[in-house]
């Protein structure tokens, strides 16, 4: 049989076939869509690409420890590399990189590279402030730990700044892992610990087990970092508290601004990303190529990592559907608003809105979550399943 011969043009517009699907954070949400995406795709024709700021992810549910304690070696297993995600003749490809903006059809990474795409995922989650605000370098981030060990480990009067699961958390980790002479507060703006979308009975019990640990606890009152050399804090009531080490946990900010250039459409006031229930995202242009995930996502409900497989399920099965040409019809339902809030490895309180709601005190938190705080399970979530 002689040779094929192609026209050139012919050659171009095969090789130009080949799709791309660009994902956007490489933290656990898009990190979920890039593996169950490239477990799913041909290589042959879909180039799988996932930006990401760093070169490792943070377990942020195993963070706090770390920055406690190297106990349970938690300063190390919380970081978690790529090096796994994709499987040998899958598709995808990491790309370690900050995007300074979105057009349409490209996004472009501060160095200036250019990432086309025919489909686009958004995870670029949530920034955090205090002992949460890593580096973006692996060995400056190892050393951002140890330097927190080390303050934590040499602090006499611990302020916190924030009573949502964040702050508490850190409260419980210090107060289990470091001397028990420390003396620690917490200061909420609000009448309780959290915030409404838990119920009061469960507030009220979290409060009581916070107490427990000898945690001084300020409602309804506010504070502000200060500047230079301190002893103490004055808060908005007028309270003074001794303090040699003052940290903020009063939440992140949506990681959304550089997508105010590509559609302002789709930002809320807030940051949020507004999507529809195919967690598809309304761009002016009419476009259906662009999806979001994860906690930038607009959503009355908490931001949780629990919630990322669900989102992340519904996202695949639409760009899956798109793909083959079927109608996307997955939606995003919500997902159930429990929390899990331990206070070091042993106690704690959770709350499940089950019946009649159920509140769990420390050996059920301690087991659900305190022990090992996720990190074994979140790190084989970066990890192809051909290589476990």
């Amino acid at each position: 049989m002689g040779e094929l011969n192609l026209p050139s043009h012919i050659f171009v517009f095969m090789v130009s076939a080949k799709r791309t699907i660009l994902i956007i954070g490489g933290g656990g949400a898009g990190v979920a869509v890039a593996l169950s995406l490239s477990q799913s795709l041909n290589a042959a024709a879909y180039t799988l690409q996932l930006v990401t700021e760093r070169s490792f992810s943070p377990i942020y549910p195993g963070m706090l420890r770390a920055l406690t304690t190297s106990e349970g070696s938690f300063d190390e297993r919380a970081l978690v590399t790529y090096e796994k995600l994709f499987a040998p003749g899958k598709p995808g490809e990491v790309i370690v990189g900050s995007v300074a903006s979105i057009q349409d059809g490209t996004a472009y990474l501060a160095g200036g590279q250019a990432l086309p795409y025919d489909w686009l995922v958004l995870a670029t989650g949530t920034t955090w402030e205090g002992p949460l605000a890593l580096p973006l370098d692996y060995e400056m981030t190892r050393r951002w730990i140890n330097d927190w060990q080390t303050k934590l480990a040499n602090a006499k009067d611990i302020v916190v700044i924030g009573g949502g699961a964040i702050g508490i958390e850190l409260c419980g980790e210090i107060r289990h892992f470091l001397s028990p002479d420390k003396k620690i507060t917490l200061v909420h703006a609000q009448d309780e610990l959290l915030n409404p979308a838990y119920p009061s009975k469960y507030r009220k019990a979290l409060l009581e087990a916070v107490k427990g640990k000898d945690i001084n606890v300020f409602l309804n009152d506010r504070a502000n970092v200060p500047q230079g050399h301190y002893t103490s804090i004055r808060t908005e009531n007028g309270v003074e508290i001794p303090a040699d080490l003052v940290i903020p946990t009063r939440g992140g900010k949506l990681n959304t601004a550089f997508l105010s250039s590509f559609d302002s459409t789709i930002l809320t006031p807030n940051g949020s990303v507004k999507v529809l229930p195919t967690l598809q995202v309304p761009l002016a242009n009419g476009k259906s190529n662009v999806f979001a995930v994860g906690d930038i996502i607009e959503s009355q409900q908490q931001k949780m990592v629990s919630k990322v497989p669900a989102q992340a399920s519904v996202v695949v099965a639409n760009i899956l559907s798109a793909l083959g040409g079927a109608p996307m019809t997955q939606e995003y339902k919500g997902f159930m608003e429990a929390i899990l809030v331990p206070l070091g490895p042993k106690s704690g309180r959770s709350y499940l809105p089950m019946l009649w709601g159920i509140i769990l005190g420390d050996f059920l938190t301690s087991t659900l979550k305190g022990k090992g705080l996720f990190v074994d399970q979140s790190r084989q979530g970066y990890i192809a399943p051909q290589l476990r």
